[in-house]
């Protein structure tokens, strides 16, 4: 007996979008003389997977989890071939597994796995749970009706909710409102700017702009009327704007009224830069046109055959909506959600009066040539992107029959090849340290994950010299002075530094936004009320400082302190600023019973100190002033 030894054949199975798939086999052995425990074969199987990574294709730094169950009944041999092996566990998914699979802790002893025949090592792939979300939101979208009748408004309203994992955020309703888009891809900034810059415009453009104002403004009976008839648009903008085409994937078939095609993969998918839809006026139709385009870009990325696009970037394109004489402009992505968000307002090319000192045609020319030369720029500029994309994307089989994003083999052509990120995170991903040394960031997570509007992400900066765990934040408005008081270990109230380490905090032109990179902290949040003195102590001389340099804080509620071991941390400087100076916003929850604000607290009011001596007070039971 104490030379015996009991020995598994153990299958692994990858946790991916819907599915478990088989992946390999691992030996374990053990004496039974000798106490095991189930870790001891969750280790070997860890070892075994790291060993075998470049035949998985998994990459080598991913954070691994296996789990052990003893399946109720053998799906068969546990030798076989990898097809044959493939086959036999397609039947394994989560409504399986909570029938048939014991699960088994990692402290339990080997001798409790009464059938090691029935044993399958579960593996889960940190690095690829923000992809295998998104794939489990594309599969939803592909279940969706056609884009003309999931636009309708009876549809939205049932789809369009926090609860639906393919809800589009575009504001509609206000609890899904999405991060700026802005931070995915730099044209739609790009778009957003060059509608406001002043600009000369050439004759041509003028010449199509006017002519394009006479056709707009007549009266069409049918939408195709109206897509035919105001060719001025394709010729100043893009011969495929107004093309309509038919698009036949595996989950169906749409047939947008216009499509501007990009670069094509060598299996057949071609990418899509902008997408129009075309209602005859406004009211006419079953639905509005920028929401069945946003229905047609959601059909269109989230298909299968879209699969090697979406893994490797957010998939970006513009949404064209023109109802009568009347667009609208959106940008759209899929992110960790899709989003859509409108770039401008339906823009009427009706004439009008304007105080500009031109004609009300002369100004809707105008108007009409802005709008045509920033969407033909922008999508150029997406063309630009997807040919080097689909360039770098190399031909390969399906891995893991579609289910799990892969890594891409390298390109031919002296191309890089494309690696899968841990997440289809920002765009900004380069600065310069204070050192003038270059940084790279790769985006891991969002802080806030259950908050669609927070733009607050867990990255890794990597260095010549370091790589280290940062959080980058992008604000509309930050206050860098204020959080380097507190981060440079002011005496004696604020020392030791009661900020994170600010790592870089500028304006970046290419999001439209600060952007602002510091230190990861390992802190707890405040859960009620701080009662511990030195939490309060350290608290009062970090609005102390705040105060005596001239600054009010804002936006003193629990969720941006943290408690780290005796001392605490303020985070969110985006309201803070010069007292007598920095405002409330004006979408600021004012409910004074529900959030505890100071009843001076209005939208658009100045921040004073005595608000932050209230909340203060809301957060300590104490005074500010002792």
């Amino acid at each position: 007996m104490s030379g015996e030894f009991r020995s598994f054949d153990v299958p692994v199975l990858l946790a991916t979008a819907d599915k478990y798939q088989y992946l390999t086999n691992v030996f374990y052995e053990h004496l039974l003389s000798e106490p095991a425990h189930v870790s001891d074969l969750m280790g070997a199987a860890i070892d075994a997977i790291r060993e075998s990574v470049p035949h998985l294709r998994i990459h080598r730094d991913s954070e691994m989890i296996v789990e052990i169950f003893e399946l109720l009944e053998s799906l068969g041999p546990v030798h076989g071939t990898a097809q044959a092996m493939k086959k036999q566990f397609e039947v394994v998914d989560d409504a399986y597994m909570e029938e048939n699979a014991r699960f088994f802790s990692r402290i339990r002893s080997m001798n409790s796995l009464t059938k090691p025949e029935n044993v399958i090592a579960v593996l889960s792939v940190d690095e690829l749970n923000a992809q295998i979300r998104r794939e489990k939101i594309a599969a939803a979208a592909r279940s969706r009706q056609s884009p003309s009748t999931c636009a309708t408004a009876e549809q939205r309203f049932d789809s369009q909710k926090s609860t639906c994992l393919d809800a589009l955020y575009n504001y509609r309703p206000l609890h899904l409102i999405p991060p700026p888009i802005t931070i995915y891809h730099p044209v739609f900034n790009k778009f957003l700017q060059m509608m406001v810059d002043p600009q000369d415009f050439t004759h041509d453009e003028l010449d199509l702009a006017q002519t394009f104002v006479t056709q707009a403004a007549s009266y069409y009976i049918f939408e195709t009327d109206r897509a035919n008839e105001i060719s001025a648009m394709s010729s100043a903008v893009h011969p495929r704007i107004l093309a309509a085409a038919t698009l036949s994937y595996i989950s169906g078939e749409l047939r947008p009224d216009g499509v501007v095609f990009s670069a094509k993969l060598l299996y057949g998918f071609r990418t899509v830069a902008a997408i129009t839809q075309v209602k005859a006026e406004i009211g006419e139709g079953s639905c509005d046109p920028i929401a069945q385009a946003e229905c047609a870009y959601v059909a269109i990325y989230s298909s299968d055959e879209a699969l090697p696009v979406r893994e490797v970037c957010c998939c970006p394109a513009f949404l064209i909506g023109i109802a009568g004489p009347n667009i609208i402009v959106s940008g759209a992505v899929f992110a960790d959600t899709l989003i859509a968000q409108p770039l401008t307002d339906y823009i009427s090319i009706v004439p009008r009066p304007a105080h500009n000192h031109r004609s009300p045609l002369d100004d809707a020319g105008y108007r009409v040539a802005r709008l045509f030369r920033a969407l033909r720029e922008c999508i150029k500029d997406l063309d630009e992107y997807y040919a080097k994309l689909v360039q770098a994307i190399s031909p390969r089989a399906p891995l893991l029959a579609g289910l799990l994003p892969a890594r891409v083999a390298p390109a031919s052509g002296g191309v890089r090849a494309l690696r899968v990120p841990a997440m289809t995170g920002p765009n900004f991903t380069t600065y310069c340290d204070g050192a003038g040394k270059a940084v790279v960031l790769e985006y891991r997570e969002r802080l806030v994950p259950h908050i669609s509007m927070k733009t607050v992400f867990v990255a890794e900066a990597k260095s010549e010299s370091e790589t280290a765990k940062v959080v980058v934040k992008f604000a509309y408005a930050y206050t860098r002075e204020a959080h380097e008081l507190l981060a440079k270990a002011s005496p004696p109230q604020a020392s030791p530094p009661q900020a994170p380490k600010l790592r870089y905090c500028a304006y970046e032109p290419s999001v439209g936004m600060q952007v602002v990179v510091m230190d990861f902290v390992e802190g707890r949040e405040v859960d009620g009320a701080l009662t511990q003195p030195a939490h309060i102590q350290s608290l009062r001389g970090a609005i102390m400082t705040l105060h005596q340099g001239g600054f009010v804080f804002g936006d003193l509620r629990a969720q941006n302190v943290l408690r780290v071991g005796d001392g605490i941390v303020l985070v969110g400087f985006d309201w803070c600023g010069k007292e007598g100076e920095a405002r409330y916003p004006s979408d600021i929850l004012v409910d004074e019973q529900t959030l505890g604000w100071h009843r001076g607290v209005k939208r658009g009011g100045l921040i004073e100190k005595e608000h932050d001596a209230h909340l203060f007070r809301a957060l300590t039971h104490q005074n500010l002033n002792l």
